[in-house]
């Protein structure tokens, strides 16, 4: 990574964060105490520092899909390009409603811990629906966001050749895994699933020129029309 080379920055950063954002992904669903129903209320009572811990994680990973996302329309080109930009607009979103969602859960951690609610109430509250309407705009963002916004990313990258199919399809299939029945070895199945796809995406960024990074970008100012110059002795 050259620092002093903006497209070689951008590319690099670009290619390093599609590899991290899902394995840091992937290592807040191993660290993950439970979830789901009372489950989640059980782990933040029976291991709060891993609960805290992997929302954490979860955040972080949220930041790190920004410059990975943005990054991933450099590969999309072609037929792909209006699936991929949709896709990325709706994922970006999702990522954002993703980090709320984590925050939310550091913030019943904290109740739970104090003991402003009872266990059992608590419980109750997660697995009875949404409290307010504001949660349920959250949540909705968040599934029509990152999930739709995956399959609309998966479509892009496909009809573009930008990455192998099969990687193409391990990201399309990241949000169904949400639906498999099971327990916490099916929880990691999505992050494992977004680190092969995007992970394939990132050294295909990782491996490419520097010039083909920028290549269809807008000429400055001082560019334009100016060939090669005689030098001056």
């Amino acid at each position: 990574m050259r620092i002093t080379d903006a497209d070689n920055f951008r590319r690099t950063l670009s290619g390093l964060c599609l590899i991290a954002a899902p394995l840091v992904l992937l290592c807040a669903m191993v660290v993950h105490g439970g979830g789901g129903d009372s489950g989640l209320v059980d782990a933040m009572v029976e291991s709060p520092g891993r609960v805290q811990a992997a929302n954490l994680l979860i955040m972080f990973s949220s930041v790190l899909f920004v410059p990975a996302l943005v990054g991933l329309l450099r590969l999309v080109r072609g037929r792909g390009v209006v699936l991929g930009h949709i896709g990325v607009a709706l994922a970006l979103i999702g990522v954002v409603a993703h980090a709320v969602w984590a925050g939310f859960q550091i913030v019943l951690l904290g109740l739970v811990q104090g003991g402003a609610v009872d266990r059992a109430r608590m419980a109750d509250l997660v697995s009875g629906g949404p409290p307010n309407a504001g949660f349920v705009i959250v949540m909705l963002t968040f599934m029509i966001g990152f999930f739709l916004g995956l399959l609309f990313v998966a479509g892009g990258l496909w009809r573009s050749g930008a990455v192998p199919g099969w990687a193409a399809v391990c990201i399309f299939l990241v949000p169904f895994s949400d639906f498999v029945p099971g327990g916490a070895i099916v929880s990691i199945l999505g992050p494992v699933l977004a680190l092969v796809g995007f992970g394939t995406a990132g050294l295909k960024l990782l491996s490419m020129p520097d010039a083909e990074w920028s290549r269809g970008r807008t000429p400055s100012a001082g560019e334009v029309g100016m060939g090669p110059q005689p030098r001056v002795q």
